[in-house]
C-alpha cells in the first residue's frame, strides 16, 4: 500500500499539472479527482469467526497504512474490524476456488452438480453472503 500510495500521490500531482497547462481550455479534462472507497483483506484463515492470531496481527497494521499512504490522512489507530475503510475480511475459500475454475463459475454460484456437496455447499452459501455484503458496501460508498 505504501508503493500504491506514492504512485497515487504522483498521479494526482501530474494530473493537476496537466490540467493547469491545458493549452486548449475548450477541451474538457475531467477533474481527475479519485477517491478510494476502501480495501478488502482476503485469504485469511478463520478460527471462531475471527482471523487466526498470526494473520490478525499482520492485518491490524493495514488501517494505519491505508489512512496515511492511500488517503494521505493521519492515522487514527483504528482496529481493522472497526475500520470504515475496510470493506471486508474475506476468508480463504480453499477448495471452492479450484472447483469454481473447473466449471467456470464464481464460487458463490456452485451447485451440487458442480461438486459442491456437504460442507462445500455451506461454504458456497457463506461465500455468496460475503460477496453480497462486499458488493453492497461498494455500491453504498460509490454513491
Amino acid at each position: 500500500m505504501s508503493n500504491v500510495g506514492k504512485t497515487l500521490k504522483e498521479w494526482r500531482q501530474e494530473w493537476r499539472d496537466r490540467s493547469d497547462r491545458n493549452p486548449e481550455p475548450s477541451i474538457f479534462l475531467p477533474p481527475g479527482i479519485m477517491k478510494p472507497i476502501g480495501y478488502i483483506v482476503s485469504q485469511h484463515g478463520i478460527k471462531e469467526s475471527r482471523p487466526v492470531k498470526a494473520y490478525f496481527q499482520w492485518a491490524e497494521r493495514i488501517p494505519a497504512i491505508y489512512q496515511t499512504a492511500i488517503l494521505g490522512e493521519e492515522s487514527s489507530g483504528t482496529d481493522i474490524e472497526k475500520d470504515v475503510n475496510c470493506l471486508a475480511l474475506l476468508k480463504h475459500y480453499r477448495s471452492l476456488m479450484p472447483m469454481g475454475m473447473e466449471v467456470n463459475k464464481p464460487i458463490f454460484f456452485l451447485k451440487p452438480a458442480d461438486g459442491a456437496i456437504g460442507a462445500h455447499l455451506e461454504a458456497v452459501r457463506r461465500a455468496y453472503e460475503d460477496f453480497k455484503n462486499v458488493a453492497e458496501k461498494i455500491i453504498e460508498k460509490a454513491n
